[in-house]
């Protein structure tokens, strides 16, 4: 058996996470953000799940808005506001993070 990369490191690192709770998503078959490696159908779907009363047009909007976040050189704060900010839409459920 040849040791590489794959066999010494990732998919152990798969398989320790997918025991943790974790699932594990095959980049072949989904769909993402290229700039921003959000998988957009499972952001949709939770920002959807989160914010119960919002059109399918603010949540395009919101994965803009986080895209041009992580396009500054700020080193993540604007995002992190985002993340942590108490009022307007929210990306995290810190009551509930299933």
């Amino acid at each position: 058996m040849s040791f590489n990369e794959n066999t010494r490191v990732k998919i152990p690192a798969i398989l320790h996470l997918c025991r943790l709770g974790y699932k594990y998503l095959s980049l072949s078959n989904s769909k993402r953000h290229d700039e921003t490696n959000i998988f957009t159908e499972i952001f949709n779907e939770s920002i959807t799940r989160i914010n119960s009363d919002i059109p399918d047009i603010d949540t395009k909007r919101l994965l803009e808005d986080i895209s041009l976040c992580l396009d500054n050189d700020d080193l993540g704060k604007v995002f992190y506001q985002m993340l942590t900010a108490n009022s307007g839409l929210k990306i995290i459920d810190f009551k509930d993070f299933k």
